[in-house]
């Protein structure tokens, strides 16, 4: 198959990208990766072969296309890969409190018709050549999400294994698109500006990070958001009905954000009274939930979360 070698569209590309709400982009040519996409991705399948994953069986179930991206996009030759922040500031207080990115719509949505936006914008303008394909990808499809990103010098994965941006921080939705085109660029890979801190690390009550590496068996965020049915032991799970933000709470870079960024509304299916939370029906948690990443949690599980927080041990 012509490789469309498109150098001097990356601007145009990148401009579209603004306009449909990302500050920031990268692209890279998958032949300038795969030696150094194929280390990070060995690495994913030996935290995976550890049983680090957890009960997230689709985390196997995808391994090979992990392992190789032309599994998921036959055609291709380059990858863009965009950050959008999402709110800084904490929601809820130390006895009930929600992750930061489910508030407002689901990510999911929201990056997918920001990314189709920009493409819909340069067809208009008739600046993408003849025989354009792309695949966008916001964590449905089997693709290394941080690792794209960190190729593309969108950041640098952290002590806490999360993307951080030099200015954005860690608390951003990360976006990818697969394309047949080439873009002319390799790899723009950051320093690890992580240096000597391990805040993080000493920030997680349940000591499920190691430096550069998560066991998810013990993660705040994947009990509350990934695990199915009763735990078989008690969870410090610090407030948090669902994911956690502690180990990001903890980083110097975060700090700056927060500092610098005024507080937003929280979203209305985020609700914090333990009162209104007991008596919710699985119906009406169902219709609070739809369109939000926090759909993702069962009825069931939810109030899993409910029983151990602060607020719902002191009412049994």
């Amino acid at each position: 198959m012509e490789v469309l070698r498109t150098e001097s569209l990356w601007s145009e590309f990148s401009d579209a990208l603004s306009a449909a709400g990302f500050p920031v982009s990268g692209a890279v040519d998958y032949a300038r990766t795969k030696d150094l996409y194929s280390l990070h991705a060995n690495r994913y399948r030996d935290w995976v072969n550890s049983g680090n994953h957890g009960e997230m069986a689709y985390l196997e179930r995808g391994m090979g296309r992990r392992l190789d991206p032309t599994l998921v996009f036959p055609e291709l030759k380059s990858v863009v890969a965009v950050l959008k922040p999402y709110p800084p500031h904490p929601i809820g207080d130390e006895a009930l409190r929600y992750a930061r990115y489910l508030n407002g719509p689901d990510y999911h949505e929201t990056l997918n018709s920001g990314m189709e936006s920009a493409i819909s914008s340069l067809r208009e303008r008739g600046v993408l050549p003849a025989g354009f394909r792309y695949k966008i990808c916001v964590d449905t499809s089997a693709v290394l999400e941080r690792t794209w990103a960190a190729f593309c010098g969108l950041g640098w994965i952290g002590k806490n294994t999360l993307l951080i941006h030099p200015t954005l921080g860690s608390y951003v939705y990360i976006g990818v698109m697969f394309t047949n085109l080439e873009f002319g660029k390799g790899p723009t890979l950051l320093s690890d500006y992580c240096g000597n801190c391990t805040r993080c690390l000493k920030a997680c009550p349940t000591e499920a990070l190691h430096s550069h590496e998560l066991d998810s068996r013990k993660c705040i965020s994947y009990l509350t958001l990934e695990k199915r049915g009763d735990w078989k032991e008690a969870i410090p799970t610090s407030g948090f009905l669902a994911g956690c933000d502690l180990c990001q709470e903890a980083c110097p870079y975060n700090l700056k954000v927060v500092k610098n960024t005024g507080p937003v509304e929280v979203a209305p299916h985020l609700i914090m009274d333990p009162a209104v939370l007991e008596r919710e029906t699985e119906l009406e948690y169902r219709a609070r939930v739809l369109g939000t990443a926090l759909e993702r949690v069962k009825f069931a599980d939810f109030k899993r979360n409910l029983k151990v927080t602060p607020c719902g041990s002191r009412k049994q």
